[in-house]
C-alpha cells in the first residue's frame, strides 16, 4: 500500500510538471503581439496558506491579481495575471497597448490623455 501511494504521488507530480512545461514551451513558440485594448475588469483570487499544528493564527492568504482586457479591434476578451503594482494602477475603462505572448502577459502601456493648450 505504501508503494502505491508513493508512485501515485510521483505520477501526479510528473503530470503537473508536464502541464507547466507544455504551457511554457507553447508560450515561447508564439510571437509577441501588441494590441490596443480596453481594461474591462479586474479582480483578485485568494488562496489560504497551510498552517502547522503549532500555529494558532492563520497565515495571510496568497493573493493573485487578474485583469481582463478587450481588444478595440473586436477580438475576444483575455484575462491575464498581473503584478500587484500594475493591478493597483489600472482602472476599468482605461485604454492602452497590451503586449502578450501566447497566454503570457508581457506588459501594458496605458494611453496618455493629450492636453491641448490653445
Amino acid at each position: 500500500m505504501g508503494k502505491l501511494v508513493f508512485w501515485l504521488i510521483i505520477l501526479i507530480a510528473v503530470v503537473v510538471l508536464g502541464r507547466r512545461l507544455r504551457v511554457y514551451f507553447f508560450n515561447n513558440a508564439q510571437a509577441q503581439h501588441s494590441v490596443r485594448v480596453l481594461v474591462v475588469d479586474k479582480h483578485t483570487r485568494e488562496f489560504m496558506g497551510q498552517t502547522r499544528k503549532q500555529q494558532t493564527e492563520m497565515p495571510a492568504p496568497k493573493v493573485n491579481y487578474y485583469v481582463t482586457f478587450r481588444p478595440l479591434a473586436g477580438a475576444s476578451e483575455q484575462e491575464f495575471q498581473v503584478s500587484p503594482s500594475l493591478y493597483e494602477q489600472l482602472l476599468p475603462a482605461q485604454t492602452g497597448m497590451l503586449v502578450f505572448q501566447g497566454s503570457r502577459f508581457i506588459a501594458f502601456e496605458p494611453e496618455v490623455a493629450s492636453q491641448d493648450n490653445d
